[in-house]
């Protein structure tokens, strides 16, 4: 469970990191 827990976490934080981009270069608005 453990390593599960660290894939998922390792997607989010990717995910987290690519709409950041997205949202960067899209909208300055997009809530924190």
């Amino acid at each position: 469970l453990a390593i599960e827990a660290r894939v998922v976490i390792a997607s989010v934080e990717t995910y987290l990191k690519y709409a950041e981009a997205v949202g960067l270069t899209q909208s300055a608005a997009v809530p924190a």
